[in-house]
């Protein structure tokens, strides 16, 4: 996907190679603006970096879903789970953790689900004619 542009469409399709290498490549960047951001300054240089691949892997995903005959909303509860998760970990603490292990467990569970959806779309075979979104990517 050499296009920058395309990076940030929601209309098409995705095919499961163009998935996985967009994807790797999106966490990638995450992981490096995650370390960017614990330099003092960083944070402000790397927030619309991270808006922009957080868009970027939505438009993503959105294209792998139209790939498989379904809609880019449908990744929306799946999100929604996995960011409520880790929102709901990281604001227990350490000590609140410690507290309520069950808690903490059904969080983590949650937050596999939440990539379990991520992984499954990008394993299973999509539409092999056209459907809504347009024809089949070239794979």
């Amino acid at each position: 996907m050499g296009d920058w542009k395309a990076w940030f469409s929601f209309s098409g399709r995705a095919a499961r190679r163009q998935y996985w290498r967009t994807l790797l490549l999106l966490i990638g960047i995450s992981f490096a603006l995650s370390a960017l951001g614990v330099i003092p300054g960083g944070q402000i240089i790397a927030m619309p970096f991270s808006l922009a691949a957080n868009i970027a892997q939505w438009a993503l995903v959105a294209r792998r879903l139209h790939d498989l005959g379904r809609s880019g909303w449908w990744q929306v509860p799946a999100m929604a789970l996995g960011m409520a998760a880790v929102l709901q970990v990281v604001s227990m603490g350490q000590s609140g953790i410690e507290a309520r292990p069950d808690i903490a467990a059904a969080m983590l569970g949650a937050m596999f689900l939440s990539m379990a959806f991520v992984v499954v779309i990008g394993v299973v075979r999509g539409d092999p004619g056209p459907n809504r979104w347009g024809p089949p990517p070239a794979r």
